[in-house]
């Protein structure tokens, strides 16, 4: 195995920006649709489960091209669902309804370029390019959860995807902040912010995920009074304010070891009247309250992250269990700093690191090894006292295809920042190390004003013990593996001694 400095110049890879994060999906022969929604409902009223799906794959071609101009519903990230008429879905870009969904909420001209619009579902989420067209990409849902997921026919017959106006991907902290004065673009930047971090796409510490609950509750309460807001106030709607694994998984904050149910509830809304209390005494306005929220979420590494699914081999010292030990499903969370690894079912933070701590690599299984799926390889130090070493981990997605590109985007795109700010050397040459280090620190602490913002108790990790890793000296020399299945792979030489 080559050292891993030969391995940081062989990951450097890029691909134009332009390209990402659904460039792979242009070389499908029949694209897709999209969620339709009777002209005759209420938007507001709709829910996901009166959701229609028009010309569904199993209908034939001639009845579905005979539609063409229908109404559609486009979710937003507030709860709030705006219905648009297309007079063709089969010519109608992205690009094109976007411009519709900007005018309809009042997006100004000079934050056009914040937004765009996703296709999600529980399985796969997607950004959409400018001339991509939903309803054909939404026709062929099922193709693309074939191709992206490892789901169940169960879970893919069930699965219905909507249109969704979201933050785009791509959007750095800088324009965030200069937008920040305009109310709307506040509304929904924070609205998106508060939807990760209930759901639990934000992996934090117990106290971090506390104290925006008291904002929260601000927010929708206004200042605490302990007459007003007695113990219960928020017992049965703790749903509205902290994500579940904060009452569930009690192993997690010492606080709550060992504690019932129902006295996990107590504790988490006590705790929650306390940041309430301390906040109140700080806010004047909900503007302030929703910009307090976003500037502390900015401090989270994985913000603005786009996620994506795949898994992990479980770490096993016992022989017996070798072999039977079910990998460990993750979310691969990837922005325009670096790459997170998080535990899908414990919403835990299990590997953070920016671009310049870490290199990659995309492998395609072998052919004719049906079973095998993609894999996206990363490497990174760590040190043992004065001892280095380098470890590498194995990520298998049907995504991973998609992670590499992204990647690959992000990291472009900053030695594109780091050109325009630095003039180049006398000699033309240039560290890519070093400007992806100063670019990934520049842009993850942005500068703040107003109210001072709590510190995250949420940080980069590497929790090694919980993954399942192989260990190499500076030299590229094995020198330990965890790895409990030898999976066939096609490896560039690269990986080979």
């Amino acid at each position: 195995m080559a050292s891993p400095q030969v391995m940081m110049a062989r990951h450097q890879r890029y691909s134009p920006i332009e390209e990402v994060p659904m460039s792979h999906l242009s070389s499908l022969k029949s694209p897709v649709s999209e969620v339709l929604f009777p002209g005759s409902v209420s938007p507001l009223a709709m829910t996901r489960s009166e959701v229609q799906r028009i010309g569904s794959t199993s209908s034939s071609k001639s009845s579905s091209r005979s539609v063409k101009a229908l109404e559609i519903c486009v979710f937003m990230k507030d709860g709030s669902v705006h219905e648009l008429f297309l007079d063709n879905v089969w010519t109608e870009t992205a690009g094109e309804l976007l411009k519709k969904v900007e005018d309809c909420v009042s997006i100004p001209p000079e934050a056009q370029d914040m937004f765009a619009l996703w296709i999600t579902s529980p399985l796969l989420k997607l950004q959409l390019k400018p001339h991509h067209i939903p309803f054909k990409l939404c026709r062929q849902w099922q193709d693309l959860l074939d191709k992206f997921t490892a789901a169940t026919e169960e879970e893919k017959a069930i699965d219905e995807p909507i249109v969704c106006f979201q933050r785009n991907a791509f959007l750095n902290k800088e324009r965030e902040i200069q937008m920040l004065s305009n109310t709307k673009i506040l509304v929904w930047l924070f609205s998106e912010a508060k939807s990760n971090i209930l759901t639990g796409s934000y992996p934090c510490e117990g106290e971090d995920y506390e104290y925006l609950a008291g904002i929260l509750a601000w927010l929708n309460h206004n200042k605490y009074d302990p007459e007003l807001h007695p113990s219960g106030f928020l017992r049965d709607s703790l749903s509205q304010y902290v994500p579940s694994c904060l009452c569930k998984e009690s192993n997690r904050w010492s606080w709550l070891k060992g504690k019932t149910a129902a006295a996990v509830v107590d504790i988490v809304e006590q705790r929650i009247f306390q940041q309430w209390d301390q906040i109140s005494e700080k806010i004047q306005t909900k503007a302030e309250a929703m910009q307090l929220f976003l500037k502390f979420c900015w401090k989270l590494p994985f913000y603005g992250s786009v996620f994506f699914t795949g898994q992990i081999e479980k770490p096993s010292t016992s022989i017996i269990h070798l072999r039977d030990c079910p990998d460990r499903p993750v979310r691969v969370g990837i922005n325009r700093d670096g790459i997170f690894l998080m535990d899908s079912c414990k919403q835990e933070l299990l590997l953070g690191r920016m671009f310049d701590e870490i290199s990659w690599e995309y492998t395609e299984p072998t052919e004719g090894k049906p079973d095998c799926l993609p894999c996206l390889w990363l490497e990174f130090d760590v040190s043992n006292g004065t001892k280095k070493y380098s470890k590498l981990l194995q990520v298998f997605s049907k995504q991973a295809n998609m992670m590499n590109a992204m990647i690959e985007a992000c990291v472009e795109e900053l030695n594109k920042k780091d050109k325009r700010r630095t003039p180049s050397p006398a000699n033309g040459t240039k560290s890519v190390v070093e400007g992806l280090l100063r670019v990934a620190i520049e842009s993850s602490a942005p500068v703040l004003t107003g109210l001072p913002v709590k510190e995250p108790k949420t940080s980069l990790c590497a929790k090694t013990n919980r993954l399942c890793l192989s260990t190499y000296s500076n030299n590229g020399e094995l020198i330990e593996t965890k790895c409990k299945v030898k999976r066939p792979f096609t490896f560039p030489s690269i990986f080979k001694s």
